[in-house]
């Protein structure tokens, strides 16, 4: 009877025990897992790029000191676009992706603005993963192909958006695309929760134009001759027109559900540019190229300014092609420049 007892107990501790060993097994187990897997997700982020910091950190400090420190002229983009992309990517809960449409002649700053904002929002900018920089002539050239590139565009979003629902898509030269071609991502930028699985509340949709660019100048050109300062012009004096001309001329845009069901939140106009914002324009290149020396050489800049053309033939109170050339045309002026030799070296030399 004793020797049963002593059994009995023997068996409830070893049972027990065995309870404690699988529960500390199992433990262990999990939390071997549960390391490993959070090191191999960071062993990838390392090789690869990941939706989240430091890959993914939108700055909107930064962005809004880029702005202001690299872009000339244009006080309404600075205004429009730092807070527009600071309330949506801050909103918990957004109904749509933002869409931002930005208008204005060449050289105005357009392309800039949007790799200034992929810089401050991506750690590998333009380059990144997540950024689709879509450029009309170049993706698109053929519009007997449509039901082909639509295909292609929605597709490539729809990918782009399953790896990072903060991805980017600049559509460069929306003015040339397609007719309807931008209808076939009309979903894309509804106010949907998901569309074929998938969340595009939190991307960005930037579409740039050249659409309104006359309309903008005439504008700012009335400002200019009245005597105002160009600051004073708001946003609402430009954004029906700019939605106007762009439903109604031919274009990417054209007669698109995009703008007749308001799903473009903001048409942003890029001012032409005055000589004093194209001097600041020489003087940024200047000090890129390590020649701070010549920002000060009024004769020097001026002969870069001069070598542009402006327009209207009765003030010439704006450049015809922005900044887009000043690279160009400070390059050839620097290599005009040839160091002087005394006689003495030559002298030497001979």
């Amino acid at each position: 009877m004793k020797t049963q007892y002593v059994l009995l107990l023997l068996l409830q501790f070893c049972g027990i025990n065995a309870e404690l060993i699988s529960f500390i097994t199992g433990s262990v187990i999990a939390i071997s897992a549960g390391a490993f897997w959070g090191l191999k997700d960071r062993l990838r982020c390392q090789l690869y790029e990941c939706c989240h910091e430091p890959d993914v950190n939108f700055n909107h400090h930064s962005l809004n000191m880029d702005i202001s420190n690299l872009l000339y002229g244009q006080h309404l983009v600075k205004d429009v676009v730092v807070n527009a992309i600071k309330a949506h990517w801050y909103n918990e809960n957004p109904k749509k992706p933002l869409v931002l449409s930005f208008h204005g002649y060449t050289g105005s700053g357009k392309n800039y603005v949007a790799e200034i904002i992929a810089n401050n929002t991506f750690r590998q900018g333009l380059r990144s993963n997540f950024v689709q920089h879509i450029v009309a002539t170049n993706d698109f050239p053929d519009k007997n192909k449509i039901e082909d590139y639509q295909s292609e565009l929605r597709n490539r979003i729809l990918t782009t958006v399953k790896k990072c629902e903060r991805s980017m898509f600049i559509f460069d030269e929306t003015d040339k695309l397609p007719e309807q071609l931008l209808g076939a991502i009309k979903p894309f930028l509804d106010y949907y929760s998901t569309v074929s699985g998938v969340d595009f509340r939190r991307s960005i949709f930037i579409l740039l134009s050249n659409k309104g660019g006359g309309k903008i100048a005439e504008i700012t050109l009335s400002q200019y001759e009245n005597g105002y300062p160009r600051e004073q012009l708001r946003l609402e004096s430009f954004e029906r027109d700019l939605m106007n001309f762009s439903f109604n001329e031919k274009g990417g845009l054209q007669m698109s559900e995009l703008i007749s069901n308001h799903l473009i939140d903001h048409f942003i106009p890029f001012l032409p540019l005055q000589r004093e914002h194209v001097r600041s324009c020489v003087g940024a290149y200047l000090r890129k190229r390590g020649r701070s020396d010549l920002v000060s050489n009024v004769e020097f800049v001026e002969r870069v300014l001069n070598s542009l053309q402006y327009f209207p033939e009765s003030s010439k109170a704006f450049s015809s092609s922005g900044c887009k050339r000043v690279d160009a045309k400070t390059d050839l002026e620097l290599a005009k420049i040839r160091p002087s030799f005394s006689n003495s070296q030559f002298d030497d030399e001979l």
